[in-house]
C-alpha cells in the first residue's frame, strides 16, 4: 500500500474554499479546482511506500502484473486505466463531450497520418481511449447531463422571446430524430456573430431569474462567458443537481457540463475531450457533430447497489470503472474491492485501510492498493470512496 502525494490543479474555475476546507488547509483565495490521484502522465501522483517515493506511472510500468493484476493488465495493459479526482467548481465547465474507444482510435489514427502533432492545442484526440465518467457528490453539485425532449428545449428558447432565435425553435420543433444535431449545427455555425442575440438573452435571463431555475443557470453563463452562445446548453440540456452522496454516470457521447459544487469523479485516464461551448478552447465543429449521441436522454443517475451494511457500490454500465463508498463506525470492519488496483479516499472523520499494512486516513489523504497486497478492509469511524477499474 502506498501513501499518496496529489498534485494540485489550479484552474480559473475551481474554488477558493471546498477543498481547502476538505484537507484542513488555510483558504488564501488562490483557486484549486483539482486534486489529481492516478498515474497520469503529465502529472502524476507520487506513491510513498515505507520512505521509497516514486512516481506512480513508473511504479505501475514497473511491476504491471503485481500492481495491476492478470485482469487488468489484459484488459488495458501496463498503465494505470483509472483517474480519480477531487473536483471542485466555482463556475462552470465547457460543455463537452467524450468519444467511445472506436471514434478515439479512428481519431487518433487519423490525426497522426495527417501529421497534427500531438501537442497541437487544436488537435482532437490525444490519446486512443473512450473516456466515461463517474461523479459522486460531496457537496450540492450542480450539472447539465444528456438533450432535453427537443419539444421541451423549444418551448424553454421560444419563451425568452427573442427573435434571432426562432429559427432555433423551428429547427427543435422537426418531428425527426436530428432535431438537436439540426439546432447543435446552428448554434456552433453562431460562434462568430452571436454577440447581439446572446446579449438579449442575457437581458432576458436577468430580468427572469426567479422564474425558471434555468434562466437562473443562463444569468450565471452570460457573465461567465459572455457572447458565447454556449449559454443556452441550460436549456438544450437536462438541469440537474446531485446531492452530497448521489452519483451520476456520463457515457460517451454524452453532451455534460459540471457547474458548481465539489465531487470525487472517476474517469478513464483518457485526455480526449471535444468541447461545444462555454469555452476559449479550440472546437471541432465536424468531429463533435460526428460523435454526439443526439438521442435526448434522461440524466444518468446511478443506483447505489448495497454490498453489505455501511458500503455500497456504483457502477458504471458498459464501463470497466466502478466506485464503492465505505462509511464504518466504531468495530466496523467493511470490505473493499478485492483485486485489482484501487485508490482510496478519506472524504470524512478518520478511517484506516488495512490491506497487506495498514494506514490512517485524515480527509484528503488516499492511498494506492496494488493487486498484490489482496482484499482490503475499511474501519474507523468515516466515509472512503474507493475508486477501481
Amino acid at each position: 500500500m502506498y501513501l499518496l502525494d496529489n498534485p494540485v490543479r489550479r484552474y480559473p474555475w475551481g474554488s477558493t474554499t471546498l477543498v481547502q476546507q476538505l484537507l484542513g488547509r488555510p483558504v488564501d483565495g488562490r483557486p484549486v479546482a483539482e486534486v489529481w490521484m492516478g498515474a497520469h502522465p503529465d502529472d502524476p501522483s507520487t506513491a510513498d511506500g515505507g520512505g521509497r517515493r516514486v512516481a506512480l506511472d513508473a511504479l505501475v510500468a514497473s511491476q504491471p502484473e503485481a500492481m495491476l493484476g492478470p485482469r487488468v493488465l489484459a484488459e488495458a495493459g501496463p498503465r494505470l486505466p483509472f483517474l480519480a479526482k477531487i473536483l471542485a467548481a466555482a463556475r462552470a465547465l465547457s460543455v463537452q463531450v467524450h468519444p467511445t474507444t472506436a471514434q478515439a482510435e479512428a481519431g487518433f489514427a487519423a490525426e497522426d497520418e495527417r501529421g497534427v502533432p500531438r501537442t497541437d492545442p487544436a488537435r482532437t484526440y490525444r490519446d486512443r481511449s473512450a473516456k466515461p465518467e463517474i461523479v459522486y457528490a460531496l457537496t450540492p453539485f450542480e450539472l447539465l447531463s444528456g438533450l432535453r425532449e427537443p419539444e421541451q428545449a423549444a418551448k424553454l428558447v421560444a419563451e425568452l422571446e427573442v427573435r434571432a432565435l426562432d429559427h432555433l425553435v423551428v429547427l427543435l420543433r422537426e418531428q425527426s430524430v436530428d432535431a438537436h444535431r439540426g439546432a447543435l449545427t446552428w448554434l456552433l455555425g453562431q460562434r462568430e456573430s452571436a454577440a447581439p442575440w446572446v446579449e438579449a438573452v442575457a437581458e432576458t435571463a436577468r430580468d427572469a431569474v426567479g422564474a425558471r431555475p434555468e434562466l437562473a443557470v443562463v444569468h450565471d453563463l452570460a457573465q461567465e462567458f459572455p457572447g458565447d452562445p454556449g449559454l443556452l446548453a441550460p436549456l438544450l440540456l437536462n438541469h440537474e443537481r446531485l446531492e452530497p452522496g448521489q452519483a451520476l454516470y456520463t457515457a460517451p457521447g454524452t453532451l455534460h457540463a459540471y457547474l458548481r459544487g465539489m465531487a470525487v469523479e472517476v474517469m478513464a485516464a483518457s485526455d480526449n475531450v471535444l468541447r461545444a461551448g462555454l469555452t476559449t478552447k479550440h472546437v471541432d465543429v465536424a468531429e463533435l457533430l460526428a460523435i454526439t449521441d443526439f438521442t435526448p436522454r434522461l440524466t444518468g443517475f446511478l443506483r447505489p447497489v448495497r454490498v453489505v451494511p455501511g458500503v455500497v457500490d456504483y457502477v458504471a454500465p458498459a464501463a470497466d470503472l466502478g466506485l464503492r463508498v465505505a462509511t464504518p463506525r466504531a468495530g466496523d470492519e467493511l470490505p473493499g474491492p478485492e483485486d485489482g488496483p484501487r485508490i482510496v479516499l478519506c472524504v470524512e472523520g478518520e478511517v484506516r485501510v488495512v490491506a497487506a499494512d495498514a494506514r490512517r486516513l485524515l480527509p484528503g489523504d488516499s492511498v494506492f492498493v496494488p493487486h498484490v497486497d489482496g482484499p482490503l478492509v475499511v474501519s474507523g469511524h468515516g466515509t472512503a470512496v474507493v475508486a477501481r477499474a
